[in-house]
């Protein structure tokens, strides 16, 4: 889920914790689900148990965890996860940090361990797992603040960062138009990291509205406007207008 040159959707999810989420979401066509694990309270029992399902679905998960902890960042990576992303990514250094805790070596210094990421098959195969892992695990650097625009460049060359994705609320915050994510200001920022991302072949991604998603529609690669919590109260409102209109004819 590297190639910069597909197109790959997913389901933020904040609230849902069932199995059953993952096979609605392969039968409805999603790419991969996408965990927030910083403004959310998933347990990690219960994380490791849905992203194991769903690698043996065929339905990946990402991860967003908290903050640039190595604990934090192994523990998602062991337990299945194929996309880990850090937030408020800024500087190159910061960057470096992320790739050192999620790329084995010679790419990283992630520590080893069997388990729900290698499906708990047969012991041994070290070298073969890391390389794999090393080639299927998505690092992504999520930019969400000037600083992090500012020096893009910087973070997405380090190697190892396989692509990033734009968080455009705390963007907006960072440079004083708050909520307001398409500011012509906030455009502006990120129609850099589109450049930086191109440029460098790193694919892009935007959490946020279907409208900023449709404003780079020619740029993007990682769509995520759908959330969990969104999509359920969509889902009870349409009830309410549908038996609305039953009862009023």
């Amino acid at each position: 889920m590297k190639n910069s040159n597909n197109r790959y959707y997913g389901l933020f999810v904040k609230l849902l914790t069932t199995p059953a989420m993952y096979l609605m979401a392969k039968d409805a066509g999603l790419d991969f689900v996408f965990y927030d694990n910083e403004h959310s309270v998933f347990s990690k029992s219960k994380l490791h148990d849905l992203m194991l399902f769903g690698n043996n679905i065929g339905l990946p998960s990402f991860v967003r965890v908290a903050e640039l902890n190595k604990r934090e960042i192994a523990q998602m990576l062991d337990s299945g996860a194929t996309g880990i992303m850090v937030p408020m990514i800024e500087t190159k250094e910061q960057a470096e940090k992320l790739v050192e805790y999620s790329k084995y070596l010679p790419i990283g210094t992630r520590g080893y361990s069997s388990g729900a990421h290698t499906n708990y098959g047969p012991s041994g195969n070290h070298q073969k797992n890391m390389d794999e892992k090393n080639k299927t695990v998505v690092t992504i650097a999520q930019i969400e603040s000037r600083l992090g625009v500012e020096n893009a460049e910087e973070i997405l060359s380090v190697k190892g960062i396989d692509a990033c994705i734009v968080g455009p609320v705390d963007l907006s915050i960072s440079l004083g138009n708050v909520g307001n994510i398409m500011h012509p200001n906030e455009l502006k920022a990120i129609d850099h990291v589109v450049e930086v991302c191109k440029k460098l072949n790193i694919p892009f991604g935007i959490i946020g509205t279907n409208e900023i998603l449709n404003h780079y529609r020619e740029d993007i690669n990682y769509l995520i406007s759908a959330n969990d919590a969104s999509v359920i109260k969509d889902g009870f409102k349409q009830a309410v207008n549908t038996y609305s209109e039953i009862a009023n004819k």
